[in-house]
């Protein structure tokens, strides 16, 4: 690992010294001059006492109010390193993996700011070669899976085979999804058609008629909503929030509500359950690649946690996103946020 000088400029708390010092000498100075100038004979003769303890006492207070409003000042110039830094681990951990302070001091916080994009960078570098090993796996385990799928179906029909089949299936429905994950992080998995999106969502709602809990639909505002975004995709993320919605919802469940409302800004779907929710320390992951709620990944409980890893990405090709909410009592509330259509 390579290690990069930086230099070095004075103390950001020799700068603090300095600041204080220079200002007591000013007060100093100022009121002694006020002193030497009182003690003069020809001032001091023609001079009420009383009026000059008030003209020193206000004197005194004008500059003490100077040379506060001038340290803060100061001081705010000095630490705006500090609070660009707070912004820039505020941004990193809410996921803005690209975040890139610039360094603007010579002192311990541009020293320090060097040290938070070199983490940042590492960062990164972690993540990207994560995805890259998902990705080379998958296109690894492709030509095993389609041998392994030609000597299945040279198995005699009977219960084996079919479990295996089962198998085969789940292993090629993971891959394609960690492929399709990758497709979405380098752009290639969206194109956009300006179109109305209230159909495609009635679309997917209908899919579900007849499944408990049920699913409401609900349009506020306008009865169309039009912005730019792939129909199929969007059916995707659609499909997977109710799908989870509905495996875990409870018997006494209420229907999934899902509306949808616009604005100058773009338009926003509220996908609500009321099934077993979201434990509150599980809420910032589920949107990771094969994380899971139920930490045993039993395959009665759920897949292999990359539905809602998708839905993240969609979302983000779109230029929207995808969050979580909280709601009062059990179930979980999924927002989807699109922009506006762009103008051509």
């Amino acid at each position: 690992m390579t290690s990069t000088k930086t230099r070095r400029g004075a103390s950001v708390f020799a700068k603090l010294a300095t600041i204080m010092m220079v200002m007591a000498v000013f007060l100093m100075f100022i009121t002694t001059l006020f002193f030497v100038a009182l003690v003069q004979p020809a001032v001091h003769a023609g001079i009420d006492l009383g009026k000059a303890h008030a003209i020193l006492l206000t004197s005194s207070l004008i500059v003490v109010f100077g040379v506060v409003l001038l340290t803060q000042r100061v001081l705010q110039h000095l630490l705006r390193p500090l609070r660009e830094l707070n912004d820039g681990v505020t941004r990193l951990g809410e996921g803005e993996l690209s975040v890139n302070i610039q360094r603007t001091t010579s002192d311990e916080f541009g020293t320090l700011t060097d040290a938070f994009n070199q983490m940042a960078a590492r960062v990164r570098e972690m993540v990207a070669s994560r995805d890259q090993l998902l990705v080379d796996v998958s296109h690894e385990l492709r030509s095993p899976l389609t041998r392994l799928k030609v000597a299945l179906e040279l198995m005699p029909d009977d219960g084996q085979r079919l479990r295996l089949s089962r198998e085969v299936a789940e292993m090629e429905r993971m891959i394609t999804g960690l492929l399709e994950l990758e497709r979405l992080r380098a752009g290639r998995g969206v194109t956009l058609v300006r179109q109305d999106i209230v159909p495609i969502i009635r679309d997917v709602t209908a899919t579900f008629e007849g499944q408990p809990p049920g699913v409401d639909l609900a349009v506020d505002g306008a009865r169309e909503v039009v912005l730019d975004v792939d129909a199929e995709q969007l059916r995707t993320v659609l499909r997977n929030l109710i799908e989870n919605a509905v495996k875990y919802s409870l018997p006494d469940s209420r229907a999934i509500r899902v509306s949808v409302s616009s604005n100058g800004s773009g338009a926003t779907v509220h996908v609500a359950d009321n099934g077993v929710g979201i434990p509150h320390e599980d809420a910032a992951r589920i949107f990771e690649p094969f994380f899971r709620v139920d930490r045993s990944r039993s395959k009665e409980s759920g897949g292999y946690g990359l539905g809602l890893s998708i839905c993240k990405r969609v979302m983000e090709a779109h230029g929207g996103q995808v969050t979580v909410e909280r709601t009062n009592g059990r179930g979980a509330a999924f927002v989807l946020t699109l922009p506006q259509a762009t103008r051509r």
